[in-house]
Protein backbone atom coordinates (compact mmCIF):
# COMPACT_ATOMS: atom_id res chain seq x y z
CA UNK A 1 0.00 0.00 0.00
CA UNK A 2 1.02 3.69 -0.42
CA UNK A 3 2.29 5.77 2.09
CA UNK A 4 1.82 9.30 1.88
CA UNK A 5 5.11 11.55 2.40
CA UNK A 6 3.57 14.93 2.32
CA UNK A 7 7.16 15.11 1.64
CA UNK A 8 8.37 19.12 2.49
CA UNK A 9 11.66 19.74 0.90
CA UNK A 10 13.59 21.13 3.42
CA UNK A 11 16.49 21.98 1.64
CA UNK A 12 14.53 24.12 -0.61
CA UNK A 13 13.48 25.83 2.20
CA UNK A 14 17.65 26.47 3.38
CA UNK A 15 17.98 27.80 -0.36
CA UNK A 16 15.16 30.45 -0.22
CA UNK A 17 15.64 31.82 3.14
CA UNK A 18 19.81 31.88 2.61
CA UNK A 19 19.63 35.67 1.98
CA UNK A 20 18.18 36.09 5.39
CA UNK A 21 20.62 33.86 7.33
CA UNK A 22 23.40 36.25 8.51
CA UNK A 23 20.86 38.08 10.65
CA UNK A 24 19.07 34.86 11.84
CA UNK A 25 22.44 33.05 12.50
CA UNK A 26 24.14 35.76 14.34
CA UNK A 27 27.29 34.55 16.75
CA UNK A 28 26.18 34.38 20.57
CA UNK A 29 28.33 37.70 21.33
CA UNK A 30 25.79 39.51 18.88
CA UNK A 31 22.81 37.87 19.44
CA UNK A 32 21.61 41.61 21.20
CA UNK A 33 21.72 43.17 18.03
CA UNK A 34 18.45 45.21 17.03
CA UNK A 35 17.20 45.16 13.53
CA UNK A 36 16.78 47.95 12.01
CA UNK A 37 16.60 47.59 8.27
CA UNK A 38 13.58 46.31 6.24
CA UNK A 39 15.78 43.11 5.36
CA UNK A 40 16.32 42.17 8.96
CA UNK A 41 12.37 42.49 9.63
CA UNK A 42 11.52 40.50 6.21
CA UNK A 43 14.09 38.19 7.69
CA UNK A 44 12.45 37.51 10.98
CA UNK A 45 9.62 36.72 9.55
CA UNK A 46 11.24 34.38 7.00
CA UNK A 47 12.55 32.37 9.95
CA UNK A 48 10.42 29.35 8.65
CA UNK A 49 11.56 27.10 11.76
CA UNK A 50 9.71 29.61 13.84
CA UNK A 51 7.08 31.19 11.78
CA UNK A 52 5.48 28.01 9.50
CA UNK A 53 7.04 24.80 11.14
CA UNK A 54 5.95 25.10 14.62
CA UNK A 55 2.46 25.00 14.29
CA UNK A 56 -0.38 24.01 16.68
CA UNK A 57 -0.89 20.47 17.68
CA UNK A 58 -3.50 20.55 20.66
CA UNK A 59 -6.58 21.20 18.67
CA UNK A 60 -5.79 17.67 16.80
CA UNK A 61 -4.56 15.99 19.72
CA UNK A 62 -8.28 17.15 21.45
CA UNK A 63 -10.45 16.44 18.79
CA UNK A 64 -12.09 12.87 17.29
CA UNK A 65 -9.55 12.57 14.13
CA UNK A 66 -7.80 9.62 15.50
CA UNK A 67 -7.96 7.40 18.34
CA UNK A 68 -5.38 5.86 21.02
CA UNK A 69 -5.16 1.91 22.52
CA UNK A 70 -3.37 1.31 25.64
CA UNK A 71 -0.34 0.87 24.43
CA UNK A 72 -0.28 3.70 22.63
CA UNK A 73 -2.01 5.95 25.44
CA UNK A 74 0.19 5.10 28.13
CA UNK A 75 3.26 5.87 25.54
CA UNK A 76 1.87 9.75 25.97
CA UNK A 77 3.81 12.50 27.64
CA UNK A 78 1.39 13.79 30.21
CA UNK A 79 0.07 16.53 28.57
CA UNK A 80 -0.88 14.69 25.51
CA UNK A 81 -2.90 12.31 27.90
CA UNK A 82 -4.74 15.24 29.34
CA UNK A 83 -5.55 16.61 25.87
CA UNK A 84 -6.66 13.32 24.81
CA UNK A 85 -9.47 12.81 27.80
CA UNK A 86 -10.21 16.47 28.36
CA UNK A 87 -8.67 16.89 31.27
CA UNK A 88 -7.94 20.11 32.52
CA UNK A 89 -4.04 20.08 32.93
CA UNK A 90 -3.90 19.58 28.91
CA UNK A 91 -0.29 21.69 28.38
CA UNK A 92 3.16 22.19 30.22
CA UNK A 93 3.66 24.98 31.97
CA UNK A 94 7.30 25.25 31.10
CA UNK A 95 9.41 24.78 28.11
CA UNK A 96 8.01 24.53 24.41
CA UNK A 97 3.82 24.65 24.19
CA UNK A 98 1.06 25.55 21.73
CA UNK A 99 0.88 29.03 23.57
CA UNK A 100 4.36 29.50 23.65
CA UNK A 101 4.93 29.28 20.08
CA UNK A 102 1.89 31.09 19.36
CA UNK A 103 2.80 34.09 21.15
CA UNK A 104 6.50 33.74 20.00
CA UNK A 105 5.29 33.93 16.70
CA UNK A 106 2.93 37.24 17.42
CA UNK A 107 6.19 38.83 19.15
CA UNK A 108 7.92 38.16 16.15
CA UNK A 109 5.17 40.03 14.39
CA UNK A 110 5.16 43.12 16.83
CA UNK A 111 9.00 43.70 16.57
CA UNK A 112 8.67 43.51 12.40
CA UNK A 113 5.59 46.08 12.71
CA UNK A 114 6.90 48.21 15.41
CA UNK A 115 10.28 48.87 13.38
CA UNK A 116 8.74 48.97 9.98
CA UNK A 117 6.65 51.89 11.61
CA UNK A 118 10.04 53.78 12.67
CA UNK A 119 11.34 53.46 8.65
CA UNK A 120 9.87 55.56 5.64
CA UNK A 121 8.05 54.23 2.73
CA UNK A 122 9.24 55.67 -0.41
CA UNK A 123 8.97 54.54 -4.06
CA UNK A 124 11.80 52.97 -3.44
CA UNK A 125 11.07 50.67 -1.08
CA UNK A 126 7.38 50.71 -1.59
CA UNK A 127 7.31 46.30 -2.33
CA UNK A 128 9.64 45.67 0.38
CA UNK A 129 7.86 47.50 3.09
CA UNK A 130 4.15 46.29 2.08
CA UNK A 131 5.77 43.21 1.78
CA UNK A 132 6.71 42.96 4.81
CA UNK A 133 3.89 45.15 7.07
CA UNK A 134 1.63 42.83 5.04
CA UNK A 135 3.16 39.37 6.07
CA UNK A 136 3.36 40.81 9.95
CA UNK A 137 -0.26 41.35 9.81
CA UNK A 138 -1.55 38.02 8.38
CA UNK A 139 1.29 35.97 10.42
CA UNK A 140 0.03 38.18 13.53
CA UNK A 141 -3.78 37.96 11.98
CA UNK A 142 -3.60 33.95 11.62
CA UNK A 143 -2.00 33.29 15.32
CA UNK A 144 -4.79 34.78 16.92
CA UNK A 145 -7.27 32.68 14.97
CA UNK A 146 -5.31 30.18 15.98
CA UNK A 147 -5.04 30.70 19.84
CA UNK A 148 -8.96 31.53 19.77
CA UNK A 149 -9.49 28.21 17.94
CA UNK A 150 -7.91 26.70 21.48
CA UNK A 151 -8.64 28.60 23.81
CA UNK A 152 -11.94 30.34 24.31
CA UNK A 153 -15.75 28.64 23.38
CA UNK A 154 -17.11 28.51 20.51
CA UNK A 155 -18.12 31.67 19.14
CA UNK A 156 -21.61 32.54 19.62
CA UNK A 157 -23.16 36.07 18.84
CA UNK A 158 -25.00 35.96 21.69
CA UNK A 159 -22.82 35.53 24.39
CA UNK A 160 -19.28 36.78 22.21
CA UNK A 161 -19.51 40.27 23.96
CA UNK A 162 -19.19 38.43 27.16
CA UNK A 163 -17.04 35.36 26.80
CA UNK A 164 -13.14 35.22 27.42
CA UNK A 165 -11.14 35.90 24.06
CA UNK A 166 -7.60 35.58 24.53
CA UNK A 167 -4.52 38.37 24.96
CA UNK A 168 -4.24 39.94 21.85
CA UNK A 169 -0.97 41.35 21.92
CA UNK A 170 0.32 44.17 19.91
CA UNK A 171 3.64 45.13 21.16
CA UNK A 172 6.94 43.45 22.13
CA UNK A 173 7.36 45.18 25.38
CA UNK A 174 7.10 42.56 27.83
CA UNK A 175 6.00 45.68 30.67
CA UNK A 176 2.65 46.13 29.43
CA UNK A 177 -0.01 44.29 31.01
CA UNK A 178 -1.78 41.24 29.66
CA UNK A 179 -5.75 41.40 29.43
CA UNK A 180 -8.53 39.41 28.31
CA UNK A 181 -10.72 40.86 25.95
CA UNK A 182 -13.86 39.32 24.98
CA UNK A 183 -14.91 37.00 22.66
CA UNK A 184 -16.13 39.34 20.15
CA UNK A 185 -13.36 42.05 20.60
CA UNK A 186 -10.84 38.98 19.67
CA UNK A 187 -11.96 38.11 16.64
CA UNK A 188 -12.71 41.98 15.41
CA UNK A 189 -9.15 42.30 15.77
CA UNK A 190 -8.38 39.07 13.74
CA UNK A 191 -10.62 40.51 11.41
CA UNK A 192 -8.83 43.82 10.95
CA UNK A 193 -5.62 42.39 11.01
CA UNK A 194 -6.11 39.93 7.78
CA UNK A 195 -8.52 42.58 6.17
CA UNK A 196 -5.38 45.06 6.61
CA UNK A 197 -3.10 42.83 4.98
CA UNK A 198 -5.09 42.15 1.69
CA UNK A 199 -3.64 45.44 -0.43
CA UNK A 200 -0.07 45.45 1.02
CA UNK A 201 0.22 41.74 -0.39
CA UNK A 202 1.22 40.30 -3.74
CA UNK A 203 -1.08 37.70 -5.73
CA UNK A 204 1.32 35.30 -5.85
CA UNK A 205 4.07 34.72 -3.52
CA UNK A 206 7.96 33.45 -4.16
CA UNK A 207 6.99 30.18 -2.30
CA UNK A 208 4.08 28.89 -0.38
CA UNK A 209 5.56 29.82 3.40
CA UNK A 210 5.49 33.52 2.32
CA UNK A 211 1.97 35.32 2.95
CA UNK A 212 -0.03 36.27 -0.25
CA UNK A 213 -3.58 37.45 -0.97
CA UNK A 214 -5.15 34.04 -1.65
CA UNK A 215 -3.46 33.50 2.35
CA UNK A 216 -5.20 36.62 3.65
CA UNK A 217 -8.64 35.85 2.06
CA UNK A 218 -8.36 32.35 3.08
CA UNK A 219 -7.72 32.97 6.16
CA UNK A 220 -10.63 35.34 6.47
CA UNK A 221 -12.62 32.68 5.26
CA UNK A 222 -11.89 30.41 7.76
CA UNK A 223 -12.45 32.97 10.85
CA UNK A 224 -15.96 34.20 9.55
CA UNK A 225 -16.53 30.47 9.09
CA UNK A 226 -15.71 30.21 12.68
CA UNK A 227 -18.06 32.70 13.70
CA UNK A 228 -21.14 31.11 11.68
CA UNK A 229 -21.16 34.15 8.87
CA UNK A 230 -21.46 31.52 6.04
CA UNK A 231 -22.00 35.44 3.55
CA UNK A 232 -18.49 36.41 4.12
CA UNK A 233 -16.73 32.95 4.80
CA UNK A 234 -17.94 32.07 1.36
CA UNK A 235 -17.25 35.60 -0.36
CA UNK A 236 -14.08 35.07 1.25
CA UNK A 237 -13.02 32.08 -0.13
CA UNK A 238 -14.31 32.71 -3.51
CA UNK A 239 -11.92 35.56 -3.60
CA UNK A 240 -9.07 33.50 -2.62
CA UNK A 241 -10.17 30.73 -5.50
CA UNK A 242 -10.54 33.65 -8.19
CA UNK A 243 -6.90 33.81 -7.68
CA UNK A 244 -5.88 30.71 -7.34
CA UNK A 245 -7.94 27.86 -7.69
CA UNK A 246 -5.78 24.80 -8.58
CA UNK A 247 -6.41 21.82 -7.33
CA UNK A 248 -4.03 18.35 -7.52
CA UNK A 249 -5.38 15.77 -9.25
CA UNK A 250 -4.56 12.20 -6.12
CA UNK A 251 -4.70 9.52 -8.96
CA UNK A 252 -1.30 10.57 -10.68
CA UNK A 253 0.24 10.78 -7.19
CA UNK A 254 2.44 8.64 -5.10
CA UNK A 255 2.66 10.70 -2.46
CA UNK A 256 1.76 14.63 -1.82
CA UNK A 257 4.71 17.16 -2.09
CA UNK A 258 3.53 20.23 -0.15
CA UNK A 259 6.56 22.92 -0.81
CA UNK A 260 5.87 22.23 -4.69
CA UNK A 261 1.98 21.58 -4.54
CA UNK A 262 0.29 24.77 -6.69
CA UNK A 263 -3.21 23.44 -4.00
CA UNK A 264 -1.41 25.04 -1.33
CA UNK A 265 -2.13 28.43 -0.63
CA UNK A 266 -0.32 29.07 2.14
CA UNK A 267 2.01 26.36 4.24
CA UNK A 268 2.29 25.52 7.98
CA UNK A 269 2.94 22.37 9.73
CA UNK A 270 2.77 20.54 12.91
CA UNK A 271 5.28 17.70 14.75
CA UNK A 272 4.61 14.63 16.61
CA UNK A 273 5.87 11.03 17.59
CA UNK A 274 2.30 9.97 18.17
CA UNK A 275 1.13 7.08 15.98
CA UNK A 276 -2.61 8.77 15.46
CA UNK A 277 -4.47 5.21 14.49
CA UNK A 278 -8.19 5.88 12.27
CA UNK A 279 -11.23 3.70 13.68
CA UNK A 280 -11.91 1.20 10.84
CA UNK A 281 -15.41 2.48 10.34
CA UNK A 282 -13.58 5.84 9.31
CA UNK A 283 -11.43 4.00 6.79
CA UNK A 284 -14.02 2.38 5.34
CA UNK A 285 -15.77 5.69 4.39
CA UNK A 286 -13.48 6.19 1.51
CA UNK A 287 -14.31 4.07 -1.58
CA UNK A 288 -12.26 1.33 -3.20
CA UNK A 289 -11.76 4.33 -5.83
CA UNK A 290 -11.41 7.15 -3.43
CA UNK A 291 -6.64 7.77 -3.80
CA UNK A 292 -7.00 9.18 -0.64
CA UNK A 293 -8.00 5.78 1.19
CA UNK A 294 -4.08 4.99 -0.23
CA UNK A 295 -2.51 8.33 0.43
CA UNK A 296 -3.80 9.21 3.50
CA UNK A 297 -3.82 5.72 5.30
CA UNK A 298 -1.14 2.96 5.97
CA UNK A 299 -1.89 -0.27 7.82
CA UNK A 300 -0.37 -1.73 10.62
CA UNK A 301 0.87 -4.97 11.27
CA UNK A 302 -1.65 -5.96 13.69
CA UNK A 303 -4.60 -4.70 11.01
CA UNK A 304 -5.58 -1.23 12.39
CA UNK A 305 -4.81 1.75 10.22
CA UNK A 306 -2.93 4.94 11.01
CA UNK A 307 -2.68 8.24 9.40
CA UNK A 308 0.45 8.38 6.91
CA UNK A 309 2.38 11.54 6.37
CA UNK A 310 5.87 11.82 5.64
CA UNK A 311 7.71 8.65 5.96
CA UNK A 312 11.15 10.44 6.88
CA UNK A 313 9.70 12.85 9.52
CA UNK A 314 6.30 12.81 11.96
CA UNK A 315 4.78 15.75 10.18
CA UNK A 316 1.22 17.42 9.58
CA UNK A 317 -0.23 19.67 7.11
CA UNK A 318 -1.90 22.33 8.94
CA UNK A 319 -1.76 24.63 6.76
CA UNK A 320 -4.50 26.21 4.51
CA UNK A 321 -5.28 24.67 0.95
CA UNK A 322 -8.00 24.92 -1.83
CA UNK A 323 -9.79 21.89 -1.02
CA UNK A 324 -10.51 23.57 2.31
CA UNK A 325 -11.86 26.63 0.31
CA UNK A 326 -13.81 24.66 -2.23
CA UNK A 327 -15.58 22.48 0.85
CA UNK A 328 -15.84 26.35 2.49
CA UNK A 329 -17.34 27.78 -0.60
CA UNK A 330 -19.55 24.93 -1.39
CA UNK A 331 -20.89 25.30 2.22
CA UNK A 332 -21.76 28.24 1.94
CA UNK A 333 -23.84 28.06 -0.99
CA UNK A 334 -25.72 25.35 0.56
CA UNK A 335 -26.46 27.32 3.85
CA UNK A 336 -27.52 30.12 1.07
CA UNK A 337 -30.13 27.21 -0.25
CA UNK A 338 -27.62 27.29 -3.41
CA UNK A 339 -27.92 23.16 -4.13
CA UNK A 340 -26.60 23.73 -7.65
CA UNK A 341 -23.46 25.46 -7.15
CA UNK A 342 -23.32 24.10 -3.72
CA UNK A 343 -22.92 20.58 -5.65
CA UNK A 344 -20.90 22.02 -8.55
CA UNK A 345 -18.20 23.19 -6.10
CA UNK A 346 -17.75 19.66 -4.33
CA UNK A 347 -17.26 17.88 -7.53
CA UNK A 348 -15.33 19.90 -8.78
CA UNK A 349 -13.22 18.78 -5.80
CA UNK A 350 -13.93 14.95 -5.84
CA UNK A 351 -13.30 14.59 -9.25
CA UNK A 352 -9.15 15.07 -8.23
CA UNK A 353 -9.75 13.05 -5.46
CA UNK A 354 -11.72 9.95 -6.94
CA UNK A 355 -10.96 8.07 -9.93
CA UNK A 356 -13.58 7.05 -11.71
CA UNK A 357 -16.19 9.68 -10.16
CA UNK A 358 -19.64 10.15 -11.11
CA UNK A 359 -21.02 13.34 -10.20
CA UNK A 360 -22.72 13.54 -6.88
CA UNK A 361 -26.37 14.97 -7.13
CA UNK A 362 -28.35 16.93 -4.40
CA UNK A 363 -31.62 19.12 -5.16
CA UNK A 364 -32.16 20.00 -1.83
CA UNK A 365 -30.03 22.66 -0.03
CA UNK A 366 -30.19 20.69 3.42
CA UNK A 367 -29.24 17.13 2.08
CA UNK A 368 -26.23 19.28 -0.23
CA UNK A 369 -25.07 20.77 3.63
CA UNK A 370 -24.99 17.27 5.04
CA UNK A 371 -23.14 15.83 2.10
CA UNK A 372 -20.63 18.91 1.77
CA UNK A 373 -19.99 18.30 5.47
CA UNK A 374 -19.46 14.59 5.21
CA UNK A 375 -17.06 15.58 2.76
CA UNK A 376 -15.20 18.15 4.26
CA UNK A 377 -14.56 15.28 7.49
CA UNK A 378 -12.92 12.96 5.01
CA UNK A 379 -10.90 15.40 3.14
CA UNK A 380 -9.40 17.82 6.14
CA UNK A 381 -8.50 14.83 8.19
CA UNK A 382 -5.67 15.53 11.01
CA UNK A 383 -5.60 19.31 9.47
CA UNK A 384 -6.18 21.05 12.57
CA UNK A 385 -9.77 22.11 11.65
CA UNK A 386 -11.88 19.58 13.30
CA UNK A 387 -11.81 21.10 16.58
CA UNK A 388 -13.01 24.28 14.97
CA UNK A 389 -15.45 22.16 12.98
CA UNK A 390 -16.73 20.31 16.10
CA UNK A 391 -17.24 23.61 18.18
CA UNK A 392 -19.11 25.26 15.40
CA UNK A 393 -21.21 22.57 13.99
CA UNK A 394 -22.47 21.90 18.08
CA UNK A 395 -24.29 25.08 18.36
CA UNK A 396 -26.36 23.75 15.66
CA UNK A 397 -28.48 20.64 17.49
CA UNK A 398 -28.84 18.98 13.61
CA UNK A 399 -24.39 18.37 13.80
CA UNK A 400 -24.02 18.38 16.98
CA UNK A 401 -21.77 15.41 18.74
CA UNK A 402 -20.54 13.75 21.88
CA UNK A 403 -16.67 12.65 21.84
CA UNK A 404 -16.21 9.45 23.49
CA UNK A 405 -12.85 7.87 24.28
CA UNK A 406 -11.32 4.92 25.83
CA UNK A 407 -8.15 5.24 28.35
CA UNK A 408 -6.92 2.55 30.94
CA UNK A 409 -10.38 1.03 31.57
CA UNK A 410 -11.88 4.47 31.56
CA UNK A 411 -14.64 6.14 29.35
CA UNK A 412 -14.26 9.48 29.06
CA UNK A 413 -16.89 11.78 27.22
CA UNK A 414 -16.92 15.31 25.81
CA UNK A 415 -20.85 17.37 25.34
CA UNK A 416 -21.56 19.30 22.90
CA UNK A 417 -20.89 23.04 24.04
CA UNK A 418 -18.99 21.73 26.93
CA UNK A 419 -16.66 24.33 28.31
CA UNK A 420 -13.81 21.80 28.12
CA UNK A 421 -13.59 22.71 24.39
CA UNK A 422 -11.71 26.31 25.78
CA UNK A 423 -8.26 24.39 26.52
CA UNK A 424 -6.90 25.51 29.62
CA UNK A 425 -4.07 28.36 29.62
CA UNK A 426 -0.75 27.02 31.30
CA UNK A 427 -1.25 27.87 34.69
CA UNK A 428 2.25 30.14 34.64
CA UNK A 429 0.99 32.09 32.49
CA UNK A 430 -2.19 32.98 34.30
CA UNK A 431 -0.65 33.73 37.41
CA UNK A 432 2.50 36.04 35.57
CA UNK A 433 0.08 37.86 33.61
CA UNK A 434 -3.08 37.76 36.41
CA UNK A 435 -5.43 36.35 33.67
CA UNK A 436 -8.74 34.36 34.09
CA UNK A 437 -8.19 30.51 33.77
CA UNK A 438 -10.64 29.33 31.37
CA UNK A 439 -13.71 27.11 33.43
CA UNK A 440 -13.39 23.67 33.28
Amino acid sequence: MKRTHLYICLFAVATMFASCKKFLDEKPDKKLMVPTKIEDFQALLDNALEMNLSSVLSGILSADDYYQTSSDFNKLQDYEQNLYTWSKNSIPDNGRNDWATTYAQVYYTNISLEGLAKIERTTMNAAKWDNVKGSALLFRGRAFLEAAILWTRGYDNATAATDYGIPLTQTSDFNVKTTRPNLKETYEQIIKDLKASVPLLPAVPINNMRPSKPAAYAYLSRAYLSMHDYVNAGRYADSALRINSALTDYASLQYIELYKNPEVVMLFVADSMIDFKVSEAFYDTYSANDNRKYLYFGENRDGTYYYSNIEEYTTYFTGIANDELYLTRAECFARAGNAADAMKDLNTLLKKRISPFTDLTATDAKVALKVILSERRKELLMRGTRWMDLKRLNKEPEFQETLTREAKGVTYTLPPNDPRYALPIPNGIVELAGIPQNIR
